[in-house]
């Protein structure tokens, strides 16, 4: 391919990819941000294991209600209102979160959080696979894991900040009651509704973004297609891609949400499903959202796990980085096959540490090994590769299917995680997750194809059967 024909802006790519991207921003802020306030909300609603479990799980339950229904609304009006409105939708929920006068209404208030972020999480990467050119898609998609790390880095430092603020003035009587009531005396309501000031960056930078060339060609606006392509692209190659958008969407015209349960597309569901299952059955949701009650076990006062926390954001944020640059050179499938190894050591010497006793510093370097491991490759390939292997006409709505696997199986290791530390040793759960990593591996070495440098319309003529 000549440079002639790849002269388009990679500076708008980025910029557009960035912006699509920063969703990642408050999906990892929103989700986080409960592992700062699960202690104090616990004691103050008298919750017992199996409400706590339900208390943090409650957000998930939204994402999967959200995720299923963004589909329809991504197909339907756009990727770039979808994503207007999970940012909205995750706006209300930090501000009524903050103010919430009983469990109920907070319960309620972190369902429609996990609402936006359901969307958000179906959404972003879709329209940054539907924007980007093949030979970048796999590194830019995993932008979108990228920003979830720097939401989680921000919302455990925001978090363990407000916690030494509260804990500093606790005896202070010059601040108004309203004020010490917030911050100080229920500072949990403090760190839910400081994701409203991200919340509003995202939703004014989504003014910037252009609605993504694939769905505007489907949509038979194919001028408007041709222009976002030949921005990204360069005149020829943008010509080149429309007209390749334009025969799949005509050879794909019978194609129907329900094939998605007969033998022509149920390949791609099926893969999709299991990548999102055993990314999240792996139990990342139980180590990011129950951190500070991991180090409290190992033996850390509440300001010292807290602070213990913010070690799995920055491991989290630097393994992520590794994957930008290796999801397009290394290919989808072995950087899933090294992360999960290494996920496996690391669930292996957390169970052996929990075993005999040997707490503090040995278990916060597990663990975050545990998190680079997952960051590397499990947490940004189930992105890339469900935003890959569906056809144009439905691909909204098959995302949003396949990615029910994901919120579906995070929600029920977040509930089942209390309770099962309440009925059984610490150790071992670890051993458990670390049978899950080991039923994973065969699957990503044997059945898993590779999609690196390939377009989203040569994958659909692989994985459609006619």
């Amino acid at each position: 391919m000549s440079d002639v024909k790849e002269a388009g802006s990679k500076l708008y790519l980025w910029f557009i990819c960035l912006v699509a991207g920063a969703g990642g921003i408050l999906f990892g802020y929103d989700v986080i941000v409960v592992s700062g306030t699960t202690s104090e909300v616990t004691d103050l609603f008298m919750f017992t294991p199996t409400q706590t479990g339900f208390f943090v799980s409650s957000t998930l339950l939204g994402c999967g209600i959200g995720s299923f229904c963004s589909g329809f609304i991504a197909d339907k009006s756009g990727r770039k209102s979808l994503i207007i409105l999970a940012s909205v939708l995750i706006f209300i929920s930090a501000v009524w979160s903050g103010l919430a006068s009983g469990a109920m209404q907070l319960i309620l208030a972190r369902v429609i959080g996990g609402m936006g972020i359901g969307a958000a999480t179906m959404v972003c990467p879709l329209y940054i696979s539907e924007v980007a050119p093949e030979k970048y898609r796999g590194g830019l998609v995993t932008l979108y894991q990228f920003t979830i790390t720097i939401g989680i880095v921000v919302c455990l430092l925001v978090n363990w900040k407000i916690f030494v603020y509260a804990e500093t003035h606790a005896g202070n009587t010059a601040f108004s009651e309203v004020w010490k009531w917030f911050a100080v005396d229920q500072y949990w309501r403090f760190m839910f509704a400081a994701e409203a000031v991200p919340g509003i960056l995202f939703l004014g930078c989504t003014a910037f973004l252009p609605e993504t060339p694939r769905w505007l060609i489907k949509n038979e606006r194919v001028k408007k297609g041709l222009a976002v392509l030949q921005r990204i692209n360069g005149p020829e190659r943008g010509q080149e891609v429309s007209a390749e958008i334009q025969e799949a969407i005509r050879i794909e015209s019978d194609v129907h949400l329900y094939d998605l349960f007969t033998a022509r597309l149920c390949r791609p569901l099926v893969l999709s499903m299991l990548v999102c299952f055993f990314a999240e059955a792996c139990g990342i949701a139980a180590v990011l959202y129950y951190a500070p009650k991991i180090f409290e076990a190992a033996g850390f006062t509440t300001g010292a796990a807290l602070g213990s926390s913010l070690t799995i954001g920055l491991a989290n944020m630097g393994a992520t980085v590794f994957a930008l640059f290796f999801m397009d050179l290394l290919g989808r499938r072995k950087l899933l096959i090294i992360g999960s190894v290494g996920m496996l050591i690391s669930h292996l010497l957390l169970g052996v540490l929990f075993y005999r006793d040997s707490m503090g510093i040995p278990v916060v370097i597990a663990v975050n090994g545990f998190i680079a491991s997952f960051a590397c490759a499990v947490g940004p390939v189930k992105f890339v590769f469900i935003s890959e292997v569906f056809p144009n006409r439905i691909r909204g709505m098959a995302i949003s299917v396949a990615s029910i696997a994901i919120w579906l199986t995070s929600a029920l290791v977040t509930q089942l995680f209390p309770m099962m530390q309440a009925a059984m040793p610490t150790h071992f759960i670890f051993f458990i997750f670390a049978a899950i990593v080991v039923v994973s591996l065969p699957f990503y070495f044997f059945f898993l194809p590779e999609t690196k440098g390939r377009t989203i319309e040569e994958l659909e003529k692989e994985f459609i059967r006619h």
